[in-house]
């Protein structure tokens, strides 16, 4: 008989355990399907959410309202390419001009002042509290000396023409760190300096091309720039864009004029000063030295004299012609004949008190100017009594003035 209590032998069924296995190997790729399902939703659904909420402004991500600050400027950030920074240069130069001031009350320094960075300082400070909104300093001046460091190759061709030490961004950024509004002077012609060996810019004799001097070598005689030469031609342009590119909201041009030509001295000279439309090159140059402002951002003026007005000697105004639509009128009333003609009128000027001298004298030249010409006073203060100047500046304002310059 067969042994029915011993042991039972078990026998593993291989089909069973093939069955198994595949089993957990289905839940494990069912696993990573899902996860990689989520993390696929996350990636595609996060934005979306971002758009929809910033579109309904019900989103939570925070915007960063700190205050933008320049970033701080090292070697290694100022050492872009050269192909970047040709790309950027159209883009950067139009984000970096500024409109010029509509209206200001300005102060005009000496020259003195911009000798050195401690006498400008402190000319600003004695500026300062005395309720000027400007500061007017002369770049150029009268006879072609230049109060600051300039570039331009001809003008450092001249012996002694720059006297200057400080740039021009320099002396922009004090008058700016000061409270005031910034504005320069240059004088475009009234310029004696002898520019290379040629003279570069002068008139010149039309027999032999030699330059023509305002009097004989024995008695002093000078070179003057003229506006018919390409030189002097560039020679404004240059120094109108270094000027307006360091930061001066306004340039006040000044000296755009003729010698005071003798007969001879049109002979000498030919056809080009003896035409009566010769004063086009004032016209001329004056756009030119505007347009490199303008194209800076700056504002440019031309200052005339309001007795060369009155007397129509004043070649360079012609309101209708100009395309420099501001003119800073000098009112110098000691420069001013006792009579003039006002609106067609033969006017007593020394029977009127200096308040209604101002406003009858001012008030011409704006009649003349037409209204399309914005008429700055230029008032030189050594030319009154304390009351006078008090009346002269209330005429001013009465009579609509919105700026004004002091010297």
């Amino acid at each position: 008989m067969a042994n029915r209590g011993g042991r039972k032998v078990y026998r593993t069924n291989t089909n069973y355990r093939k069955k198994k296995t595949q089993k957990a190997f289905k839940v494990i790729l069912l696993i990573i399907f899902l996860a990689a399902l989520v993390f696929v939703g996350y990636s595609i659904g996060q934005p979306i959410y971002e758009y929809i909420a910033d579109r309904n402004g019900t989103g939570t991500v925070e915007e960063d309202t700190r205050p933008w600050t320049p970033p701080v400027q090292t070697e290694e950030n100022n050492a872009v390419s050269e192909t970047t920074q040709e790309e950027t240069s159209v883009t950067e130069k139009e984000e970096e001009k500024i409109p010029a001031a509509a209206s200001f009350s300005a102060l005009q320094l000496t020259a003195d002042a911009l000798s050195s960075a401690e006498k400008l300082n402190a000319a600003l400070s004695n500026a300062k509290g005395s309720g000027y909104t400007a500061v007017m300093v002369t770049l150029k001046a009268e006879g072609g000396k230049i109060y600051y460091n300039t570039a331009s190759q001809m003008a450092l061709s001249a012996e002694n023409a720059v006297s200057g030490t400080m740039y021009a961004g320099q002396i922009a950024s004090m008058i700016k760190q000061a409270g005031f509004i910034p504005v320069a002077e240059v004088n475009l012609l009234e310029d004696n300096n002898r520019y290379g060996e040629s003279k570069s810019g002068s008139y010149r004799f039309a027999s032999d091309d030699s330059t023509w001097l305002d009097n004989s070598v024995a008695k002093g005689g000078k070179p003057w720039l003229s506006p018919f030469d390409t030189d002097t031609q560039s020679f404004a342009e240059f120094l109108s864009n270094e000027i307006s590119g360091a930061g001066f909201e306004y340039i006040v041009f000044d000296g755009v004029v003729f010698p005071a030509f003798r007969n001879s001295d049109l002979n000498y000279i030919g056809d080009i000063v003896k035409s009566a439309d010769r004063y086009k090159a004032l016209l001329d140059i004056a756009d030119i030295a505007a347009k490199a402002a303008e194209a800076n951002g700056s504002a440019a003026a031309l200052r005339i004299s309001a007795g060369d007005i009155l007397k129509g000697t004043a070649e360079v105004f012609k309101p209708s012609e100009l395309t420099v639509k501001i003119i800073c009128v000098e009112y110098f009333p000691n420069d001013i004949e006792k009579t003039a003609l006002i609106n067609g009128k033969e006017t007593d000027l020394s029977a009127l008190t200096a308040k209604d001298k101002a406003q009858t004298v001012l008030g011409e030249v704006k009649r003349l100017a037409g209204g399309d010409v914005k008429i700055i006073p230029v008032i030189r203060q050594n030319d009154f009594s304390q009351e006078d100047f008090n009346e002269v500046i209330s005429a001013l304002i009465d009579g609509g003035c919105d700026s004004y310059v002091i010297v």
